[in-house]
């Protein structure tokens, strides 16, 4: 007769069968896990993909099987990349290849934004979009040279700071000078190409168009001077400017000046006024030059030498007039004689530098041809 157990030794029997049925549930999870990675792995190989460098799009990965003359593509002028659409400029760049894939490494990083194009006799065998850095900060207008509020009517250049490097050779597209009524003024700057940026490439030097500013010279005479006498002005830098990444400016720029009386006279060191240091003491020299000048060429264009003519270190800094220079030394100034040194290609707002005036009749007026000029100071106890 069949004997029936209830309680304990059921509830073991039917923990050991849920054990049993979780173990093969774990292995049949496992395996699926390593189907799908296995089969992500070898999809990942069958598609183009970015080859990434410090969070730079530095390569594109094409798997072999995409390429129809794989064996002589590295050298093959028929593989090309190209920018969207625009099939006839290819990019820049070096092909190699191992043996599962082609890798293409522009001599620039691809830019954020923007779509390539994998060409092979000009069959489009994919494409790709490069995703902007989800951590890159826009750009920004740091700062617009002159500070100032009011600048002579016949204002040579302007200085743009931005806070990273920007696309260059495109400048007029996004600076603009608009005058009172707010309307577009037309030939004002001068197109220079290649534009004129620091070694950095956050700093663009925009230039007023100079025929302009000569009188006498055609366009002058056509067109006229660019500024004209209290009236007001704003210089506009459009939001949709990017820099190298792709990235667009953060937010639009402006600035407005009125013009004022035209410069017409070379800056004059010996105008120049001296607040000195004592003796014994890391005090700032103090110099004041009666005018706005250019703001990269004062800070690069001042230097101090003592009595034995050797260079005194230390750092510049200048005020928002760019008309405040104050030197402070790395060392304790000496009760000596000292020189103060500066370049003769220092200029003014106009363009007006030691030697010479800018806006000049080069028949009657003649230019000096000193490299530099010196006012003497002496620092005593």
């Amino acid at each position: 007769m069949a004997t029936l157990i209830f309680g304990l030794p059921m509830a073991k029997t039917s923990k050991r069968n849920t054990v049993k049925k979780g173990g093969l549930q774990l292995m049949c999870s496992l395996a699926f896990l390593s189907l799908l990675a296995l089969y992500a792995c070898q999809k990942r190989e069958e598609t183009i993909e970015l080859v990434w460098n410090n969070q730079r799009a530095t390569g594109i990965s094409i798997p072999k099987h995409l390429v129809k003359n794989f064996s002589s593509a590295a050298i093959d002028p028929s593989i090309k990349v190209v920018l969207g659409n625009n099939v006839d400029q290819a990019i820049l760049g070096n092909f190699s290849a191992d043996n599962s894939k082609l890798l293409f490494e522009p001599l620039i990083p691809l830019t954020p934004g923007l779509t390539y194009r994998i060409l092979e006799n000009n069959r489009s065998i994919g494409q790709l979009f490069v995703p902007f850095n989800k951590n890159e900060k826009a750009p920004e207008v740091l700062a617009i040279y002159p500070l100032l509020d009011t600048l002579p009517e016949n204002l040579l250049k302007f200085y743009i700071q931005f806070s990273k490097p920007m696309r260059t050779g495109e400048s007029l597209q996004f600076i603009h000078l608009l005058d009172k009524k707010g309307d577009t003024l037309r030939d004002v700057f001068l197109n220079l190409q290649p534009e004129l940026w620091d070694t950095s490439g956050t700093v663009l030097t925009l230039w007023l168009d100079p025929g302009r500013i000569k009188r006498g010279l055609t366009l002058n005479r056509a067109l006229g001077n660019p500024l004209k006498r209290n009236e007001m002005y704003q210089l506009v830098i459009s939001p949709e400017w990017k820099d190298n990444t792709g990235l667009k400016l953060s937010q639009k720029c402006s600035k407005t000046f009125v013009a004022g009386k035209r410069d017409e006279q070379a800056p004059d060191i010996k105008q120049w006024q001296l607040q000195l240091p004592k003796a014994g003491t890391t005090a700032s020299l103090r110099i004041n030059t009666q005018e706005s000048l250019d703001h990269y060429l004062l800070s690069e264009s001042i230097g101090i030498v003592d009595q034995n003519n050797t260079l005194v270190k230390g750092k510049i800094r200048l005020d928002k007039k760019d008309q405040q220079v104050v030197f402070a030394p790395a060392k304790p100034w000496k009760a000596q004689r000292y020189q103060l040194q500066v370049d003769a290609r220092l200029e003014d707002l106009a363009g007006n530098n030691l030697n010479r005036v800018f806006d000049r009749d080069i028949t009657k007026a003649k230019s000096r041809t000193k490299n530099y000029y010196e006012l003497a100071f002496e620092v005593t106890p």
